[in-house]
């Protein structure tokens, strides 16, 4: 088995995490009582009618563009419609059914047989245990061992559906993870999901039982981790803490699953954004062990930068026929352009050019310009004169103006303080592969000067001098019917540009508190033994004087207990926000409980 891991598997997973999917939930119900269950504060034994169920079903396919749709509860299986919600998705163009089942009626022939003939493709089956007492005391039911084991022996022979299964990992089973998945191998399971327990629901009531300190058991961990080096077998890791996979990169999860943790709490995202109620989850004890903390905390700075009016760049898709009012302090218009002669006028500009041609004299007069060169090409052409007044130039850092900078260093040098060089973060893996410059704390090393530098962490520019991002408001994260912050998009935005991690080395870093890491797709590539903790000497010091200068107070954190903001604030000429529309859930429960006390009212009273 090989120890190092597969590029082209690591893009293939990627590619498969990326099919367009959509979750559907079709009930509240389950039948099983988990130690560790997501949803026990969510209203109970609720079970959608089957019309609004296909409304979400059109919805994913309509708006999302979904090809994969996963109907989950609950237990999904509960809803008596639930084959004719298979057949019903298949019918609406989706590629697969998939539903992630406690197995418990799947185990009754007569219902498996209506579900894999209704089209039902992909099952996974959710244990968690290697033996009947471990398994039924984490789900709380018991015999429940005994039916997911035959309905999973039942899928498995059928042939039909893809068969996976998946594990909450805790501390009651971690020791054990080694058997539980060699259970499932014996059985001819070669695909697992492995879940880290997250601080949500009944998994936070019962930390005590379930919440373990991963480094004690990161043999075992590693031991399973490693079985997705062989080619018979895929392993996927889900919110597992992404620090503690040092050497074993190519299993941190695919950013994107971040848009599918949002998703599934889109109206209390919707609630915080339109009325600044926090999240029901957000607690300083629970925030440090989740999941979408990295999501909340690129929210709330998008929120506080918009309060102080502290961005810079608004950044439109293509240049208007009009310049729009620049929002939330932003001094410069961002755009896509091909040449200089489309660059709007009297107005300050953050331009990406396709053209190489030489600068023109006056193009800084008035207004401040910042041209984002990306190929060696432009470095040439506008590197190789001095910079007109009111111009500055960022170099964008690829392997290609890396070879540049370093083969022209003197051109650099001459114009230092007119310059900065980013390093951007890429949505996609393939796109860290094929871009960013390997190992850039060598490159800085060998580049040996102080020119300005944002996109990484302190660690990796010697002898530059770190500055924070550019703080860049793209249009396109806000709704074009209300003006307000659109969900799917600001999740999107911490993926592409703001998912950052660091290795569990970094909690010796001096300036920890100050740096988030790097980008997660970078460390995907080149994995986290990039990172080189700040500690000690001369240049420690100097980088801590300087970070604790640029950031007089560290940036905020959700996990750090930062408190919630206010709600977002609306574009220029759009209506402040309204009331958050109603969770459905919510809606239904509270339409459960007053029927119940209507039909309390209308008992007859007894008389003693």
């Amino acid at each position: 088995m090989s120890q190092l891991p597969d590029t082209e598997n690591m893009l293939w997973k990627e590619r498969v995490a990326n099919t367009p999917k959509h979750w559907v939930r079709a009930v509240t119900a389950c039948n099983s009582r988990c130690l560790f269950c997501l949803d026990s504060d969510t209203p109970r034994n609720v079970y959608l009618p089957v019309d609004e169920i296909r409304r979400e079903l059109d919805r994913g396919r309509e708006q999302l563009g979904a090809v994969k749709v996963i109907i989950s509860g609950g237990e999904a299986t509960l809803h008596p419609a639930f084959p004719e919600l298979v057949r019903y998705a298949l019918a609406s163009g989706y590629e697969r059914v998939q539903t992630v089942t406690n197995g418990y009626r799947l185990a009754d022939p007569e219902f498996f047989d209506a579900c894999l003939d209704a089209g039902l493709g992909e099952i996974t089956f959710s244990l968690h245990g290697h033996d009947a007492a471990l398994h039924d005391r984490l789900t709380q039911t018991p015999g429940a061992f005994k039916r997911l084991i035959k309905g999973m022996v039942r899928a498995l022979r059928d042939g039909r559906p893809i068969v996976n299964v998946d594990v909450v990992i805790n501390k009651q089973n971690v020791a054990v993870l080694d058997k539980i998945v060699e259970l499932c191998i014996s059985l001819g399971v070669t695909e697992f999901d492995l879940l880290h327990v997250i601080p949500q629901a009944a998994a936070f009531e019962h930390r005590d039982e379930l919440f373990y300190d991963v480094r004690e058991h990161l043999p075992v961990l590693h031991k399973v981790f490693r079985l997705n080096r062989h080619p018979r077998f895929v392993v996927w890791t889900n919110r597992f803490p992404v620090s503690y996979l040092e050497g074993l990169e190519d299993l941190i999860q695919d950013p994107h699953k971040m848009l599918d943790e949002v998703n599934g709490r889109r109206f209390q995202v919707r609630r915080y954004l339109d009325e600044g109620l926090p999240l029901d989850c957000r607690h300083p004890e629970r925030c440090p062990h989740c999941f979408i903390e990295p999501f909340c905390t690129s929210m709330d700075r998008v929120i506080e930068a918009q309060h102080a009016e502290r961005f810079e760049v608004y950044l439109v898709s293509e240049v208007p026929a009009e310049v729009p009012a620049l929002p939330y302090g932003c001094t410069k218009l961002g755009l896509s352009a091909g040449t200089f002669a489309q660059l709007p006028p009297g107005v300050g500009c953050y331009a990406l050019l396709e053209s190489a041609e030489p600068i023109p004299r006056e193009l800084g007069v008035g207004r401040e310009v910042t041209l984002v060169a990306g190929r060696p090409e432009q470095l040439d052409a506008w590197l190789g004169a001095p910079l007109p007044a009111g111009v500055e130039l960022e170099i964008r850092l690829n392997h290609r103006t890396a070879d540049w900078l370093l083969e022209h260093r003197g051109l650099l040098e001459a114009q230092l303080d007119r310059v900065l060089i980013h390093q951007p973060s890429h949505e996609h893996l393939q796109q860290a592969i094929a871009e960013d410059v390997r190992q850039p704390r060598a490159f800085f090393a060998a580049l040996e000067l102080p020119v300005r530098v944002s996109g990484l962490p302190p660690c990796q520019v010697p002898g530059a001098a770190w500055v924070p991002e550019r703080l860049i408001l793209d249009a396109a994260l806000f709704e074009p019917e209300t003006g307000r912050l659109a969900i799917r998009e600001l999740a999107r935005h911490h993926v592409q540009s703001r998912y950052r991690a660091k290795s569990v080395r970094c909690s010796e870093c001096r300036v920890t508190d100050r740096c988030d890491g790097a980008a997660i797709n970078m460390v995907r590539d080149q994995g986290l033994a990039i990172l080189t903790p700040v500690t000690g000497g001369d240049a420690a010091d100097a980088i801590v004087r300087r970070l604790t200068e640029l950031l007089p107070e560290p940036p905020r954190r959700v996990e750090l207990g930062a408190p919630p903001l206010p709600p977002s604030v609306s574009l220029p000429g759009y209506a402040a926000p309204g009331p958050a529309p109603p969770d459905p859930l919510a809606v239904i429960e509270q339409q459960r409980q007053a029927k119940a006390r209507l039909r309390r009212r209308a008992l007859p009273l007894v008389s003693g």
